[in-house]
């Protein structure tokens, strides 16, 4: 049934049944009047943790330098085709950014000269780079929100995870990063972790909370069939949380942070009233820029090469997408909408102001049901999910991500330059 998920909820969103199809193509993004959103992926890690699906490389000086060069050309290509725009926000992924903090400091120093920058900077910070050099040379390029990838204090989950420290580590990052004086910093930890209890969830989530993080992410651990750690798991025959047992612990993480004040901002995360969100993928647009990076803008969703060596070598002549699909006005919407379940609140005003129209029939024909059912409250003109709504969202997201992004990612690494992709 959760597979049968996305078949169902994307018809409900957009009308459409079609799959996507992605291929080599030109394509044009004209820029936002509004503000464009970078984001920009930076793939060396000290190591390579096999539960991780993201684009990355052992880190190498010679191959960082020429990385470097290599975004700033694919930077200075939009630069010419835009001129000087606003840029609403930039955020550093990977891999491992702060690996790389010369890279963060030379690249924003090109943006502030070439494009009109707002305030929200954010960098993804690994616990054993986050020494006071390291985090000063952040603040001092103009990064302001920091989320750190701690993904658990529990010693024998770090170690099953194959991370390199330990939570006293962790925990002594965490307090240098939250007394940095950046304006917000987020504790990024994964739950429903191979042999994890509740007790070991919650304790996780009390944690963060007594050391007085801004935000606390807590993202399910999802297998790619690309990655190793599977096949790792199976070898030394350690279990995964049942469903019951993930549906607990998202609870108990839920029901923990709300009695300590904290405000869900989204299925997956948690904020302090009034702390700045750490957030990459609920803006309505974005550009990517670096080896794997997607583009959601325009007309068209588009994925950069995943091969290092062909992205640096398509930014010396002209860098091009190694795949993109164009939307249409109903996929857009539809996308928009997905994320807006995602941050939990749909805004019918905004919706209207957006894109000119209301919900969607077949959602709007399903509001009472919903309603009834107890998925979704309306407040004035918002829709809102409730608890048991967020945990429906919660299972159609992770089953989205196996639809879409594990089976496009899995072909973006299987070769540079994809023939055709249909999802």
């Amino acid at each position: 049934m959760r597979r049968l998920l996305p078949k169902i909820f994307r018809p409900l969103l957009s009308g459409k049944t079609s799959p996507f199809v992605f291929e080599p193509q030109e394509v044009t993004y004209p820029p936002n009047p509004s503000g464009i959103n970078l984001y920009i992926h930076l793939p060396f890690c000290r190591q390579i943790c096999p539960f991780c699906p993201y684009v990355k490389e052992l880190y190498d000086p010679k191959k960082s330098a020429a990385y470097q060069r290599a975004i700033i050309k694919e930077l200075e290509g939009y630069r010419g085709r835009w001129g000087e725009v606003n840029v609403e926000s930039v955020y550093f992924g990977g891999g491992t950014p702060s690996l790389t903090p010369e890279i963060i400091g030379g690249t924003m120093e090109w943006i502030k000269g070439n494009f009109r920058l707002g305030s929200e900077i954010g960098a993804e910070v690994h616990p054993r780079d986050a020494t006071d050099p390291v985090l000063k040379s952040l603040k001092g390029s103009g990064v302001s929100l920091v989320s750190l990838g701690v993904q658990t204090f529990n010693d024998r989950l770090l170690e099953v995870l194959g991370r390199d420290y330990d939570s006293q580590l962790a925990e002594e990052a965490c307090q240098r990063a939250l007394g940095a004086g950046f304006d917000s910093v987020d504790i990024d930890l994964i739950f429903a972790l191979p042999g994890q209890s509740l007790d070991e969830v919650t304790d996780d989530i009390v944690h963060a909370l007594e050391l007085g993080a801004e935000q606390i992410s807590t993202y399910p651990l999802m297998f790619f069939e690309y990655m190793p750690f599977r096949r790792e798991l199976e070898m030394v025959k350690t279990d995964m949380p049942g469903r019951r047992a993930e549906r607990n612990m998202l609870n108990a993480i839920v029901e923990t942070a709300s009695a300590a004040g904290y405000q869900r901002t989204s299925i997956w995360s948690f904020n302090r009233p009034e702390a700045r969100r750490y957030t990459t993928v609920t803006k309505d647009s974005f550009v990517g820029i670096g080896v794997g990076a997607s583009t959601m803008m325009g007309n068209y969703f588009s994925v950069n090469t995943f091969s290092l060596p062909e992205y640096i070598g398509g930014t010396e002549k002209g860098l091009k997408p190694a795949l993109a699909t164009k939307l249409s006005d109903s996929d857009k919407l539809a996308y928009w909408l997905f994320w807006r379940c995602y941050d939990l609140a749909i805004d019918r005003g905004k919706l209207k102001e957006l894109f000119g129209r209301g919900l969607p029939f077949p959602i709007r024909g399903l509001l009472p049901l919903l309603d009834g059912l107890g998925i979704i409250e309306r407040k004035e003109d918002n829709i809102h999910l409730t608890k048991r709504g967020a945990y429906l969202f919660h299972l159609i997201e992770k089953e989205y991500t196996h639809a879409y992004l594990e089976r496009l990612w899995g072909a973006c690494l299987a070769e540079a330059w994809p023939k055709r992709v249909v999802i």
